[in-house]
């Protein structure tokens, strides 16, 4: 019997399994992997029941990910069967049958050459989800349940229960998180302060109606109050003349409008005065066509006293001041006394989502040994002579970062810091000194790239600034000959090669590492998770240094990247030239072009970037290949090249590194060359259709030139009338304002959905103006991560606020 929590996790796969097939059975359903998923929800079922028989979840954990879709969905539906049959038995009382005979049958293993991915390393300091540490067994399954339908309810029903659930509200938890979208102000007032305009509550005695008859039935109330008059309109809603006849005291609510000395007040509620009646500020929420507002508030109000059943505190005392409590915040935030409580109340449920998706997500990237990592202090030496071996100073920015890597380097607890900042902020100087750190204390440090054309880059840089201070650089990539391979994997093996670059062949099983002490990503979006966590596994718990160009708002990177440090390469060097960038329409392409020769002429390299590779039937945009075409007729004595997506891996990094030797004038490209190579040489981007690209994308593609010495130009053409991400570009350069604006223009949820994160929109926190309450749940955050065991009830309200589903799926 796997009891209580077993059934959270059934019902966990359960949800998982639904997103998967939405996905198309492509093993992304799950942030990391479905496979990667069910390897740990088979952990926890082991757990919780050492005796149960798993065969059949056994056999889908470890092929899952070698099968093709049609074959993952046929094993999703063993799954589901598998799910029943527990569900059902555990209802009866009995043990779970022996799974023996039924295993996922015809779905062509793929045979013994295919090899079982190695298990995921348990996270030591992270709980796994549904078990927190140091919770009470007895209290967790005491802890009373929301019924399973809300049809029970007064005034639900089971007809009024499927609408309900049409919306997703299936338990009365649901009801809690089904927040109002607005507030009415229901304070009652006097016919004679009434505005023109205004939204108001009147309270008064029916004393005539009547029907106006045209296209529109408009049923009017004459309502006194105190001998003054106020008419309440309605219209083809006939029954109200019949439900409030005359006598009847009433309360009016609506828009006010003043017709000569009589005001109108076209009502969007109205009810007998003296009725069980909300307070004076009324909670609105997203209603159908068979659900009114008024219906869900009315089923809201009658389970506000299960507020303190269902959401118990979990502050600990010392971190709950200054806090509303919590099970009150869930009731005031639905109908507040007042404007100040309800403040109170939406700040204290903003810090609880924040925080426990930053929990969350901590958990889901979780899985590397940050204990007893080496302490790496002893390259002093080197990284001064690296710094009077530069031909420029440093900037204050860098100079702050890197005492912080320094800093956390110093420290048997694994520094695991994220650097940001913009093309030309100066990372890589800023991770020489961190691998020169971590050589001279005895170590290996290894720089991992996406791709061999951005790895020799590097490779190259590193060696030229490394060989003069007799550290010996390899480059490892997938490549390279058999003998070229063995050689350098001898290097990094026996130690004689101090610093390793390479792409995703740095994580390969043949890779051993003599003593890694430093493990950096470049770029580390574009791996997946568990290629950035399998590089870090490589050696005795390295400290961990992630680089990124993209910036991202601090509001966002603190709820994304919670269990990382973060640093900001916020500015940029001396004398770097500003990129100058333009909006032009389609009636400027030819001054445009003429500016492109004499660019040219100057011996200078254009990128123009479209937004599509071929013609769309459907979307009116310049493909590349048409934009290709035009320009080898406009230019034809020019070198021009196109790039695209579709183009196999080879073939584009011939193309981009034609293009960085100078042998291609004109690189015709899809966003490909969004992450890329640097060429100094590059001063013009010229971006079709720009209104079609978000606002980073567009700012990452401008920073593909202005890298050399030469005056940039970026040109945005659209013949968009407006567009705010085009005016943003054109004003600034600072990536980090730009993020900023991003995430105002399109919102935390846009940015969360998007397909490396795959974190759901969040329920009532706006990260564009919650940063305080961000703040406050990382500080919190980092307390938890770093001592779990202190903090079981957070652990377990994180489990019941979020499931698997919406924070790990794609």
């Amino acid at each position: 019997m796997i009891g209580n929590q077993g059934k959270i996790v059934l019902n966990h796969l359960q949800r998982a399994i639904a997103a998967e097939e939405k996905q198309g059975c492509c093993n992304t359903g799950v942030i990391g992997g479905f496979h990667l998923f069910l390897k740990g929800i088979l952990s926890r079922l082991e757990q919780l029941e050492k005796d149960g028989d798993f065969n059949v979840l056994k056999d889908i954990t470890n092929h899952y990910k070698d099968w093709s879709p049609l074959q993952r969905r046929q094993a999703l539906a063993h799954l589901r069967r598998f799910i029943e049959e527990h569900e059902e038995l555990e209802a009866q009382g009995q043990a779970p049958p022996v799974y023996d005979s039924l295993k996922p049958v015809n779905l062509e293993y793929g045979g013994p050459g295919i090899s079982k991915q190695p298990q995921q390393p348990k996270p030591s300091d992270i709980p796994p989800a549904s078990e927190p540490p140091g919770s009470d067994k007895k209290e967790r399954l005491t802890r009373p349940t929301p019924p399973r339908s809300l049809q029970f309810l007064k005034g639900v029903g089971p007809e009024r229960a499927k609408l309900l659930a049409q919306i997703g509200l299936h338990t009365v938890k649901d009801l809690f998180f089904y927040f109002p979208r607005r507030y009415e102000d229901r304070s009652l007032r006097r016919i004679g302060e009434l505005k023109d305009g205004e939204f108001a509550s009147v309270a008064g005695k029916v004393v005539a109606g009547q029907i106006a008859r045209g296209k529109m039935k408009v049923v009017k109330l004459s309502i006194e109050q105190d001998g003054r008059l106020v008419y309440g309109v309605w219209f083809n809603q006939t029954y109200i003349l019949k439900q409030f006849p005359v006598g009847t005291p009433v309360i009016v609510t609506g828009k006010v409008r003043w017709q000569q000395r009589v005001p109108e007040i076209q009502a969007t509620d109205i009810q007998k005065a003296g009725a069980a009646q909300p307070a004076g500020i009324v909670p609105v929420y997203s209603e159908t066509a068979r659900l009114s507002s008024k219906v869900i508030r009315s089923i809201v109000q009658g389970v506000l006293d299960q507020a303190p059943e269902l959401f118990p505190e979990f502050l600990p005392p010392e971190e709950g001041k200054g806090w509303v409590l919590r099970a009150q915040a869930y009731q005031e935030i639905h109908f507040p006394r007042s404007l100040h409580s309800l403040g109170q109340a939406r700040e204290r449920l903003v810090f609880e989502e924040v925080l426990f998706l930053q929990l969350a997500v901590a958990r889901l990237r979780a899985g590397v040994q940050r204990e007893n990592s080496p302490q790496l202090k002893g390259g002093e030496s080197l990284v001064q002579k690296f710094f009077a071996n530069l031909p420029f100073e440093l900037t204050h920015a860098q100079k702050r970062v890197i005492e912080e890597i320094f800093r956390d380097m110093a420290n048997t607890q694994g520094m695991a810091r994220l650097v940001q900042g913009d093309v030309g902020s100066g990372k890589t100087a800023v991770a020489m000194a961190a691998l020169l750190m971590a050589v001279g204390s005895g170590y290996q440090g290894a720089m991992m790239a996406p791709t061999e054309i951005l790895a020799l880059q590097h490779y190259q840089s590193l060696e030229a600034a490394f060989n003069p201070l007799g550290l010996h650089v390899v480059c490892l990539l997938g490549s390279q000959t058999k003998s070229e391979r063995d050689k350098i994997l001898a290097e990094i093996a026996y130690g004689k090669a101090h610093v390793i670059v390479g792409t995703h062949a740095l994580i390969q099983e043949s890779v051993q590492f003599h003593s890694l002490g430093l493990a950096i990503t470049d770029e580390q979006h574009r791996f997946g998770v568990k290629q950035r966590t399998s590089l870090q596994t490589k050696g005795e718990n390295p400290h961990v240094l992630v680089l990124t160009a993209t910036p991202i708002p601090r509001t966002l990177a603190l709820t994304l990247y919670g269990d990382l440090q973060l640093s900001a390469l916020d500015e940029m060097p001396q004398g770097r030239k500003p990129i100058m960038t333009r909006k032009l329409t389609e009636r400027g392409r030819s001054s445009l072009e003429k500016f492109m020769e004499e660019q040219m002429e100057k011996g200078r390299q254009i990128y123009v970037v479209c937004p599509l590779v071929e013609e769309s039937e459907n979307v009116d945009l310049i493909s590349a290949t048409e934009r290709f075409e035009s320009l080898q007729e406009r230019f034809p004595n020019r070198r021009i090249s196109l790039l695209h997506g579709r183009m196999k891996g080879v073939q584009k990094e011939e193309i981009m590194a034609a293009f960085q030797k100078g042998e291609v004038d004109i690189l015709v490209s899809t966003t490909v060359v969004e992450v890329g190579v640097n060429v100094p040489n590059a001063t013009v981007m010229v971006i079709e259709g720009a209104e079609r690209f978000g606002l980073a994308q567009l700012h990452q593609l401008r920073g593909r030139v202005g890298r050399g010495g030469e005056q940039s130009y970026c040109f945005l053409l659209s013949d968009a009338k407006s567009s705010r991400r085009l005016d943003v570009l054109c004003e600034t350069q600072d990536g980090f304002k730009i993020a900023e604006e991003d995430l105002k223009i399109r919102g935390a949820g846009e940015l969360l959905g998007t397909r490396q994160h795959g974190i759901m929109e969040l329920r009532l926190a706006d990260l564009s103006r919650d940063g305080r309450l961000v703040e406050q749940a990382y500080q919190l955050a980092q307390k938890v991560l770093a001592h779990p065991d202190r903090y079981p009830r957070v652990w377990q309200e994180c489990d019941q606020f979020f499931s698997l589903e919406d924070i790990g799926l794609h």
